[in-house]
């Protein structure tokens, strides 16, 4: 049989198989897949068995807890007993109060607030109560040094009774002070009312 020029010849038999020209590509990938393995594997057995544990990052520094204020964030607390002495009609009163922080105060001033009429301030002295001043004896007192943390201290006002019976009086006072070089004052809540003071005149 006789084929005409220019036809393709179809040759019989087992067909040959090109090889597929995916087979570099996908090796290249499989070859870079098995790097990175053993790299990663390399690195874990690395961070497994190094000579020294890491070290651990320094503790944070421990804050003391901080101290317990007054009312308002305020170093000085009214505390402790109270005293009053009387003679005639002179009736002196006094608080204790107490540096709750844990740096010194230094005591400046008590200034007196009377809210009703009734009394009338002679005197203000830093200590507790006990003998009474004498007449003319100016307003005032020095005050003492500064008051560390946790301590306490006594001050007192005198006053001239002007009425019959002081009890129904409410009594309070403003305390200026100085902390760390910051003027700063606090109002203190002294008596609500004289009730609980001892007074003869009344009844």
């Amino acid at each position: 049989m006789t084929i005409p020029d220019g036809d393709d010849v179809l040759e019989l038999g087992r067909e040959r198989k090109r090889p597929a020209r995916w087979r570099p590509a996908a090796a290249t990938v499989l070859g870079t897949a098995a790097l990175l393995a053993g790299l990663a594997i390399g690195y874990a057995a690395g961070a497994r068995h190094t000579g020294k544990p890491a070290a651990s990052p320094p503790p944070s520094a421990v804050t003391a807890p901080a101290a317990q204020f007054a009312a308002g964030g305020f170093p000085l607390s009214q505390s402790g007993p109270e005293c009053s002495a009387q003679n005639g009609h002179r009736l002196q009163v006094g608080l204790q109060i107490t540096n709750l922080s844990s740096a010194s105060v230094r005591l400046r001033r008590v200034a007196v607030v009377l809210p009703l009429r009734g009394l009338r301030v002679i005197t203000r002295t830093w200590g507790p109560c006990g003998e009474l001043p004498p007449d003319g004896e100016a307003p005032g007192g020095t005050p003492p040094p500064a008051l560390g943390p946790s301590a306490s201290t006594w001050f007192t006002v005198t006053f001239q009774v002007l009425i019959s019976c002081p009890q129904p009086l409410p009594v309070q006072f403003t305390l200026d002070y100085e902390q760390q070089g910051r003027p700063a004052a606090i109002r203190l809540p002294g008596f609500p009312d004289l009730s609980q003071v001892p007074y003869s005149g009344c009844r």
